[in-house]
């Protein structure tokens, strides 16, 4: 987990990107257990989330609602969508939940020809009221059956976008095509200003970033652009360029043999001092430091 802290202050928020590394569709973490210590916080990633319960006790934050967490609980997080996560864990109660990634673009991309589930599915990533919790209790066995069947294929051959397509259509099906009150949920949500400056970061957070640029990518005035991403984030804008900036530099410094002041340089700090000093501020640790500890 990163938090970042600036001038005595704490970020609760954290962006998470998912990397789909040589062209992968989806990412699937197969049932993640954890019986000692869960500690929930808020993040986001770029992609669509969508975890499933197996098992497990607490609580799930999203869009100002408390879903609980119990077994044939299914959560779907839209892209940027702040989300937390928190279960009460013990050796007695683990909390062991399926999760995986997925682009939304792509999805609908291989969902051409299913125009129910694909519509259902742009409903769930784009839908300004679509929920975020589904109850599959009473179709447990079946999406147990889904996902231990999806694992099994994706272990024994490489990734088959047909197996993929599969999954999601089971799923989707398991979730219900016939839920007019979710297919029909009203216009599509225009994507939030916070979204639209959050994706050209990502694009163009190893450049020279000011809000000039940003400014004129937004059409909004360099004032508002701050102004309106504290609104809808809770963080400062600075706050999150840094962040992401920082956790790119962790990811280099823990995968590669680059030197520091080549990462520096790799994710927008062509400074070398001020990139080592910036680096020890937030993590509490030099970038060499952190290289010989991960």
């Amino acid at each position: 987990m990163f938090i970042f802290c600036h001038d005595g202050g704490a970020m609760k928020q954290l962006f998470e990107p998912v990397l789909f590394v040589d062209h992968q569709t989806l990412i699937l973490d197969y049932k993640i257990y954890t019986d000692d210590y869960y500690k929930g916080y808020y993040h986001w990633h770029q992609c669509c989330e969508i975890m499933y319960v197996h098992a497990g006790q607490g609580n799930v934050v999203v869009n100002q609602q408390m879903y609980d967490i119990r077994a044939g609980m299914l959560f779907f997080f839209q892209p940027y969508q702040l989300h937390r996560i928190y279960s009460d864990v013990s050796p007695d109660s683990p909390f062991e939940r399926s999760i995986f990634y997925i682009d939304p673009h792509i999805a609908e991309n291989l969902l051409q020809g299913f125009a129910k589930r694909k519509t259902l599915f742009t409903a769930l990533w784009q839908g300004q009221e679509t929920p975020s919790a589904f109850d599959l209790q009473d179709r447990r066995d079946i999406v147990e059956w889904i996902y231990e069947n999806y694992e099994q294929c994706s272990r024994s051959t490489e990734e088959d976008t047909e197996n993929i397509t599969v999954f999601l259509l089971q799923l989707l099906s398991s979730i219900g095509t016939g839920d007019q009150a979710l297919l029909h949920s009203g216009e599509l949500r225009a994507l939030r200003y916070s979204e639209k400056i959050m994706s050209w970061i990502e694009e163009n957070y190893h450049e020279e970033v000011n809000l000039e640029q940003l400014a004129e990518e937004t059409h909004l005035s360099k004032s508002y652009v701050s102004r309106i991403f504290h609104q809808e984030t809770g963080g400062r804008l600075v706050d999150y360029l840094t962040a992401r900036r920082i956790k790119q530099a962790c990811r280099l410094l823990g995968t590669t043999d680059l030197p520091v002041e080549q990462i520096g340089i790799a994710v927008g700090f062509p400074n070398a001092s001020y990139f080592n000093q910036l680096f020890k501020r937030v993590l509490g640790t030099t970038p060499l430091k952190y290289r010989k500890s991960n």
